[in-house]
């Protein structure tokens, strides 16, 4: 029953998901503001029209009675409680007919049907018209009206205009984050979050990354041009062969 509503509920917004979230938000308190009267004022109407259950029931309860007229009960228990419902006809096309074992003390049927939604399947039908058992008792209230109309009996206030919101002054001033500036010139800084690899122990100097000493860098190396030649007559070496 929870997952009907919810998917109810994104049929009502549905073409909103692509809007800017403002006007998804306003989208949906409009429409959701609409639909609770209009299903709410439908469940009133059938109350008022003297039925007990919602629509979607009573149209599945008259297939399944009729489905039940092809099949046979066997009464398995003295208190009426226990049957063996024998098909004539399978339930889908290409499956055989069978026989399933209805509970009726414990609301259960072989098929699942009885159990999973909480109404009578068709087997559960022919059992009760075996006993001469009113059906109707074994349909869970959740599928009553009156229990529906608790859920849309809800209203939303009127939104008001978004010229008269009465916005409050802030109560701290925001200040953004300078390290988190954008900066105009030079190398792009890193984006990587950095972890504990990343932290250098206190007191470590940098070392050239050349000749692996501390005190200098790389272009400040003595042996920068000593390490450059030596690369370029290899380079040159491998040319000549």
């Amino acid at each position: 029953m929870t997952t009907n509503l919810v998917e109810a509920v994104n049929s009502v917004l549905r073409r909103t998901r692509y809007l800017p979230i403002s006007a998804v938000f306003l989208a949906t308190f409009y429409r959701l503001a609409t639909l609770m009267p209009k299903m709410g004022l439908r469940q009133a109407t059938q109350i008022e029209a003297r039925h007990v259950y919602v629509e979607a029931i009573r149209k599945v309860m008259a297939v399944n009675s009729q489905r039940a007229q092809t099949m046979n009960a066997e009464l398995y228990s003295r208190d009426l409680e226990t049957f063996r419902v024998q098909e004539y006809i399978g339930r889908r096309l290409g499956l055989p007919p069978r026989s399933y074992a209805v509970d009726l003390r414990n609301r259960r049927c072989e098929c699942g049907i009885f159990q999973t939604l909480r109404y009578p399947c068709a087997h559960v039908h022919a059992a009760c018209a075996r006993a001469n058992l009113n059906v109707e008792q074994f349909i869970d209230e959740i599928y009553t009206l009156q229990r529906t109309l608790r859920i849309w009996g809800n209203e939303f206030p009127v939104m008001p205009d978004v010229s008269n919101w009465e916005v409050p002054s802030p109560a701290f001033e925001m200040v953004p984050d300078r390290s988190l500036r954008r900066h105009p010139k030079g190398r792009t800084q890193l984006t990587r979050i950095r972890n504990d690899m990343d932290v250098r122990e206190t007191g470590e100097p940098k070392l050239c990354t050349v000749c692996r000493t501390s005190g200098h860098n790389r272009s400040t190396c003595a042996h920068r041009v000593y390490v450059s030649g030596q690369s370029s007559r290899n380079a040159g070496v491998e040319d000549d062969g």
